[in-house]
């Protein structure tokens, strides 16, 4: 078990971690690649998952054209697609449904291609996607359409793509390529400026004041070249509301997945190899403090954090007689987006 924390009163074992702006805490780094769908299908079974890969495409029989669009928009991507089969015509009911299958399944992005008139429905996953993270300590996120969640654990997609001059992809259903293309980016990756395939322009276009309102609203956007390029604008999230413990590098996905990857990694570690095994001693807080700070090593030498250095990580007994402290400072890297050049003429 693992989650958050703000004093030392846990009663399950595990481990509880907090990631702040600048304390966040990370073994080897666990592998992204998976995304869920929850999406009504044509056939299967109603509550039934399918799961779909390049080379292994489960869906159930008969599934339609239909069927396959989203998965294969987040399959340009992601390396798993997950499908939820929703009820026709599904409602709240449904949704809590599903979410309560899905606290056992393990996967990075969650994606709900529906939007205008399922507010109650994308409110709940919202609430579902914070509590994962703060109760049941699961680093995942959602995509969903037009919702200013103001969260780092949500993106908000506002924007269709034109497929050619008689197809477009609603906002709701660009959600599946943007789930797809952020489960399936590495701890050492940022999406911004990355190309969508297939597609040849936006809807709507917008103008650069348009855009950076946009984005400073938490809003993930694109935009489309007189080539007819169509990528991404900046990888954000919906966070919009930032604070000491939380500060404006908590809107870059990149920094997020680093941030997520090292709380799913430490606990993962800590539940298999320490809990029930390892005294809770100098010498077994010494113990755990190696690991981490080979794991730290580790993601720096890929280039996720920086300026690691062994006095970063402490650990030290906690409160209880069964539980230890763990303090340490970390920098997640994240990518060159602006660059600003001044020219002096002579």
């Amino acid at each position: 078990m693992a989650g958050t924390w703000t004093s030392q009163n846990k009663i399950l074992p595990g481990a509880y971690i907090n990631v702040a702006t600048n304390e966040p805490l990370s073994i080897t780094p666990g592998e992204r690649g998976s995304v869920v769908i929850l999406q009504e299908l044509t056939v299967g079974t109603d509550g039934g998952i399918y799961t779909i890969t390049a080379t292994e495409p489960g869906y159930p029989d008969g599934a339609v054209a239909a069927d396959k669009k989203l998965a294969n928009l987040a399959l340009q991507n992601a390396k798993t697609v997950k499908l939820y089969k929703l009820p026709a015509t599904h409602d709240s009911e449904d949704i809590e449904s599903a979410l309560e299958a899905l606290k056992t399944e393990k996967f990075d992005t969650l994606v709900y291609p529906y939007d205008t008139t399922r507010t109650a429905e994308k409110s709940a996953i919202v609430t579902w996607i914070k509590a994962m993270r703060d109760d049941e300590g699961v680093c995942c996120s959602a995509v969903l359409a037009n919702q200013a969640a103001d969260s780092e654990a949500v993106i908000n997609v506002t924007q269709g793509l034109k497929v050619s001059e008689t197809e477009n992809l609603t906002a709701a259903e660009v959600t599946a390529w943007v789930g797809g293309a952020t489960a399936g980016a590495s701890v050492t990756t940022s999406n911004t400026g990355k190309k969508v395939l297939g597609v040849i322009d936006i809807v709507p276009r917008m103008t650069r004041s348009e855009m950076e309102a946009a984005v400073t609203a938490g809003k993930f956007i694109f935009k489309v070249d007189s080539a007819q390029n169509v990528t991404v604008v900046t990888d954000i999230n919906s966070l919009t509301t930032t604070a000491p413990d939380k500060g404006p590098m908590f809107k870059k996905n990149r920094v997020v997945r680093v941030l997520d990857g090292i709380r799913n990694d430490v606990a993962a570690i800590f539940e298999a190899s320490y809990i029930g095994k390892t005294d809770n001693n100098t010498d077994g807080q010494l113990l755990l403090k190696s690991a981490l700070v080979d794991y730290f090593t580790t993601l720096q030498n890929m280039g996720a954090i920086q300026e690691f250095e062994t006095g970063d990580v402490t650990v030290t007994k906690g409160a209880a007689i069964d539980a230890v402290l763990v303090d340490a400072a970390i920098q997640p890297v994240d990518s060159v987006e602006k660059i600003y050049i001044q020219v002096n003429l002579s």
